[in-house]
């Protein structure tokens, strides 16, 4: 019984806490307690709260806190079903009438920071969890390969002309083009090694061509991040900057919001993201995907952020976008997990 009162009485100073921004006094809480109870017995269990490393007192007499392992308690505590249905109808009437996955994606994060109020960040599928659309090959020497998935994303290489000409170079793409449209991209430099080359020329570009085609672990994955302006409303400048460096170092972000979301959703609290720029922010992360291929959408705020609210939203958001993914792909054979290298 004590420990549910304290317990109680933790949830009762987050939530206060998220609300004011403010250190909660016991008298605060005394009020927002469902039974009667005295203040010495409130200051004796967030006393207690405090010496177990849940609540912290940021002066003397002015309240206190939560800590990072408070809101860890609390956030493991909640019961959160997905977002409400008005909202995801509204996300899912703006997905409908987008152009493709791209521009989907976007649309998902720009809605996701407006919802939460939060920064939102956005992951495109890896281009080697798609399928091929078109291979193109231009230029002379050296040769420039573009790949273009199924839906629409565009990668580029380079590669060394082994000697052919501008005709004997198209008749070999649109041999590939023929017998490779529709594979996984995962695949694809194995699958052209493989053609048989019509003379020693075009077996030396089939092998350069493969070679080239390394896509699955050296292609930058398209991020986008919105809200960023609603960073400057509600962080300090101590806070703000490390952020903002955060954000830029987006191949680290990806990694953290993989690792985060490694069950398909997860919170990451404060100290808890291992990070100096991030210590002082809460990041959620979420997959969304086809039975194919995943990627990851997530939310960055304050360690106070309103989690019942964001953590809802987020899921919501998720769900709606791994639907409209799947509209927007035929199902294909490849391995698409994202392990965030």
């Amino acid at each position: 019984m004590h420990q549910d009162r304290q317990e109680l009485v933790l949830k009762i100073v987050v939530e206060q806490y998220i609300r004011t921004h403010e250190p909660v006094a016991s008298g605060s809480v005394v009020k927002k307690f469902p039974i009667p109870i005295s203040s010495a017995t409130i200051r004796n269990d967030m006393a207690a709260l405090e010496r177990e490393g849940f609540l912290m007192e940021p002066h003397p007499s002015a309240g206190r806190v939560p800590t990072d392992r408070g809101y860890r308690n609390f956030v493991d505590s909640l019961s959160i079903s997905s977002a409400p249905d008005a909202q995801r109808r509204a996300l899912k009437g703006i997905l409908s009438a987008s152009s493709g996955l791209e521009e989907g994606i976007e649309e998902a994060v720009k809605f996701l920071a407006a919802s939460t109020g939060q920064v939102a960040v956005g992951v495109a599928p890896p281009i080697s969890s798609l399928s091929l659309h078109r291979l193109e090959v231009v230029g002379k020497d050296p040769l420039t390969v573009i790949l273009i998935s199924d839906n629409g994303q565009v990668e580029k290489a380079g590669m060394e002309n082994p000697g052919l000409s501008k005709e004997e170079i198209e008749k070999e793409v649109e041999k590939i083009n023929r017998e490779l449209a529709g594979s996984p991209i995962s695949s694809l430099g194995r699958k052209v090694a493989a053609i048989p080359p019509s003379g020693p020329k075009e077996e030396k570009f089939l092998e350069a061509l493969s070679e080239s085609m390394e896509f699955g672990s050296q292609a930058k994955r398209e991020v986008y991040v919105y809200g960023v302006n609603l960073a400057y409303r509600g962080m300090s400048g101590d806070f703000l900057a490390p952020l903002l460096d955060a954000l830029e170092e987006q191949i680290a972000l990806i990694r953290l919001m993989a690792s985060i979301s490694r069950e398909g959703m997860g919170v990451a609290i404060g100290s808890e993201t291992q990070s100096d720029s991030l210590s002082h922010v809460s990041i959620l992360s979420a997959r969304y995907g086809t039975e194919e291929w995943e990627a990851l959408i997530g939310s960055i705020g304050n360690t106070y952020m309103d989690y019942p609210c964001a953590i809802s939203s987020l899921r919501g958001v998720a769900e709606c976008l791994s639907d409209f993914a799947s509209q927007q792909f035929p199902s294909n054979p490849s391995d698409g997990s994202f392990n965030g290298e």
